[in-house]
């Protein structure tokens, strides 16, 4: 991937409080030296899952006028990539899957990636019903990378997959993922050693297992980090997603064996600037 320039346009959640969404993704690039041009698409005072949590979704025509805004500024020769993360209906959906085709038009060069951020096991999904359908029929198509989980994938296929060779087989039948590349992260397969996770890396047509140690700890942003890791590895260091996804998982796991060791369930921002590959 060749950088011309150094903005990117994250549109994720925003938490006044913890570091999930584009807390996370916009602080790594930035650490890394990539200038953020963030858009909300929710703003909460922390992540869902804890015992309260206030704030709730952008309201579309406000998301839709902030989007129109960033276009009127005419600075899209000074964008590289656009990353999308959390987005809670099917409505901003939408409005991002416009502004983004938009932007294709015009400047196709800028890589998307996109996160599709639905659900994990054992939770399973924490967007509304709508969600999972709007990304596939909107995103999907416009994507350049995609970095979901072994449950986000399995949503996108709409089928379980329990082995390598079916998430394999599934993509290359699936009429838009067989063109993308994708990482697929937190696998677990049934033919193989239960305390060991997989990243799935397809590049292309080529597809290769990266296993990793299993580490007895999830905080949430995990899948956020290891995107926005794999994007500045991709800028700064390798050619191949292979490597950026084997590095990014070796820089978040020595962090989740400290929280380990320190009983620690959320990441801080300690952890932030250690995965850190320019701090």
């Amino acid at each position: 991937m060749e950088v011309k320039s150094k903005k990117t346009i994250v549109i994720h959640s925003k938490v006044a409080y913890g570091y999930v969404g584009s807390n996370t993704t916009s602080l790594v690039l930035q650490l890394a030296g990539l200038d953020v041009i963030a858009v909300p698409t929710v703003i909460l005072s922390n992540r869902f899952g804890l015992p309260t949590v206030g704030g709730g979704l952008i309201p579309a025509d406000l998301f839709q006028e902030i989007l129109d805004g960033i276009l009127a500024l005419n600075i899209l020769d000074e964008v590289s990539t656009i990353v999308t993360g959390y987005i809670g209906s099917a409505a901003l959906v939408e409005i991002t899957a416009q502004f983004i085709v938009k932007i294709k038009e015009s400047h196709p060069e800028i890589v998307y990636l996109c996160d599709p951020v639905m659900g994990d096991q054992p939770q399973g999904l924490y967007v509304k019903e709508e969600v999972p359908q709007a990304l596939i029929t909107k995103l999907l198509p416009l994507a350049d990378i995609l970095t979901p989980n072994q449950f986000e994938m399995e949503t996108l296929l709409n089928q379980k997959i329990e082995t390598f060779e079916k998430l394999r087989t599934s993509i290359q039948q699936h009429a838009v993922l067989h063109t993308k590349d994708i990482l697929v992260t937190g696998c677990r397969f049934v033919t193989i050693n239960d305390q060991l996770l997989h990243i799935i890396v397809k590049q292309q047509e080529q597809y290769e297992g990266i296993p990793i140690d299993y580490v007895p700890v999830d905080p949430p942003g995990t899948g956020e980090l290891f995107a926005a890791l794999v994007l500045v590895l991709k800028y700064r260091k390798y050619e191949d997603y292979k490597d950026c996804a084997k590095q990014a998982s070796q820089l978040i796991q020595r962090v989740l064996r400290r929280m380990v060791k320190e009983g620690r369930s959320e990441f801080d921002l300690r952890d932030i600037l250690a995965v850190s590959p320019c701090t």
